[in-house]
Formats: C-alpha cells, structure tokens, sequence
C-alpha cells in the first residue's frame, strides 16, 4: 500500500511565507502500479532536471526539485503562479528495489519507475506433464 503524505484540496499546500526561505509546494501527483512496479508521475513546473533529487530510504520515495525565481522586468500588477520548490513523500514499504530505480523530466512532468524486489514479484509456474 502507497500512502502520500497529506496535501490540500487543491495538492497545492505550500510551506513557507513570502519574504522568507522559498515556499514549497506539493506537486500534483498520479500513481499506479504496473506489473509490480510503482510509477509515480508527478507535474513539477519550472523545474530543471538536473535540479530534481529523487530519494528512497527506508521505504519512502521523496521527491524534491529546486525551483529558480524569474526575473520580471517593470512593476508586477499581477501574479497567481507561485514560485517555489516542489517536495512530496510516499511510503512504499519494503520489498522494492532502490537500484532500479529510474526517473525522467519531460515538458514539466517527472515520472518515477520503482520497481519491486524480484523475490517479491508473483510467479507463474509451468506444469509438465508428467
């Protein structure tokens, strides 16, 4: 069982204030299981690749990207887009396997293969006749 840790209605709960260190969001999350494998596919706007760290210690997937400020010329008379960085965590529990762990930012997306121990995965076994 995948268990997130808690976002607003929205996914959008940040931390921080204005003025102070850099807000951090929660990013905008899907995750799903494919053959074994946990994807998590997670929006992460304005991000750079080489900016993201994905971690996994213990059974938690925690992702993190730094998110530079943008320079704006002239007096801001509005601004809804919030700059900040982006942090989420998964508990996944034990039985997947952290060195096939792969992850690929494309177009503001990261998404995130984890996949499970092979001595975890189910096995068909072939009956011969006998």
């Amino acid at each position: 069982m995948v268990t997130a840790d808690s976002t607003t209605a929205n996914g959008q709960a940040a931390t921080g204030r204005e003025g102070d260190a850099p807000l951090t969001y929660q990013p905008h999350v899907d995750v799903r299981t494919e053959q074994g494998d946990v994807i998590v596919v997670a929006d992460m706007p304005g991000a750079r690749s080489e900016s993201i760290d994905v971690a996994f210690a213990e059974g938690v997937l925690t992702l993190h990207a730094k998110v530079p400020g943008r320079e704006a010329a002239g007096r801001t008379l509005s601004q809804e887009y919030g700059i900040g960085d982006y942090r989420r965590s998964f508990r996944l529990g034990d039985g997947f396997d952290a060195t096939g762990i792969t992850a690929v930012y494309r177009l503001g997306v990261l998404t995130v293969r984890v996949p499970k121990l092979a001595a975890v995965r189910p096995r068909t076994v072939t009956v011969h006749p006998g």
